[in-house]
């Protein structure tokens, strides 16, 4: 359903783009000048919004280590410009059908389900598991379907994925990667089915405790994203025993407050410079998530997964 609309949505803005490229050679505008610019619509068409993300989250959050110089901050906006254009007009619409690594039949390999965010499908993974993520792993990834649907409805894919997964690989249990969403539906997975096939779950810039550009957005999901609001303070509720832990962005553009992506019962790892979706594509988070993957599993008693912001560790990282 997402590829299907994002592909409409990225010829529309081609033919938008081809338009205002037409009306400036129309005006009397060079045409080199006039494609060069004709060619900056689609980039433009996410740099202004996430602009307008970026500085609310500047705004919000008066936090000494959130502040940024001009030159970074223009990076991470242009970074994160380029991914989101990325994402969204390139990989979900036209390659999110590209194929998975073979399963390997070896229950001593990592077996890693990577789940994704709202408005996004699994290519958002593509560039991790085509290079990247350790070939030593057993990968597998999930389409969140219907786009707009509760997140509760997303348990079932989830545990169908993981069922597929661990029949393959031979694996007993199973880490959760999630991005975003993806996070909150991971926690849904648990609450439904338990705990005792997952390894260990890494979130994403997720928002554990709402965030305030939800309210924003279209679809039953998005009404549970919103600061506070029933739904994650239900999830709140959970008592859940397995490890948790979170990789949070200093610089988040879209998860605002930015504490809203750490869980209290959980391990944060903290990165600065990074936006959103870059988070997908970064190598320092690609090192700390093979790192979080392999380790040894921690205990973990049971606990609630409390709304508190608070932290076991912090540990900032350069992007």
């Amino acid at each position: 359903m997402v590829g299907r609309l994002l592909r409409v949505t990225s010829l529309l803005v081609i033919v938008l783009a081809t338009v205002f490229t037409v009306w400036l050679i129309n005006l009397g505008v060079q045409p080199v000048i006039a494609v060069a610019a004709g060619l900056t619509v689609p980039v433009a068409m996410h740099a202004l919004p996430l602009g307008i993300e970026f500085l609310v989250g500047s705004i919000v959050d008066r936090r000494p280590t959130s502040r940024l110089g001009t030159v970074d901050a223009a990076a991470m906006w242009l970074t994160e410009s380029w991914r989101s254009f990325a994402v969204f007009n390139i990989d979900q619409p036209w390659r999110s059908a590209f194929a998975e690594r073979s399963i390997v039949a070896d229950p001593g390999r990592p077996a890693v389900l990577l789940i994704h965010g709202y408005m996004c499908n699994r290519a958002t993974w593509r560039s991790w598991v085509l290079q990247g993520l350790p070939r030593t792993w057993n990968i597998a990834t999930v389409n969140l379907e219907p786009a707009f649907a509760p997140i509760d409805d997303y348990a079932v894919c989830i545990a169908e994925a993981v069922a597929l997964l661990r029949a393959a690989s031979g694996a007993e249990r199973v880490t959760l990667v999630c991005h975003s969403m993806g996070g909150l539906a991971a926690r849904a997975f648990l609450r439904a089915h338990g705990t005792d096939v997952v390894e260990k779950v890494i979130t994403i810039d997720t928002p554990h405790h709402g965030t305030v550009f939800a309210r924003f957005a279209q679809g039953a999901n998005t009404q549970q994203m919103r600061r506070d609001c029933d739904y994650v303070r239900g999830l709140a509720k959970s008592e859940e025993q397995v490890e948790f832990i979170c990789f949070a962005s200093q610089h988040d553009n879209l998860i605002i407050p930015r504490d809203s992506q750490v869980l209290a019962c959980a391990e944060a790892v903290w990165f600065e410079k990074i936006g959103h979706l870059a988070m997908t594509t970064h190598s320092e988070v690609l090192a700390r998530l093979i790192q979080a993957v392999e380790r040894p599993v921690a205990s973990v008693a049971p606990a609630k997964i409390s709304s508190a912001f608070n932290a076991t560790r912090i540990a900032p990282a350069q992007g």
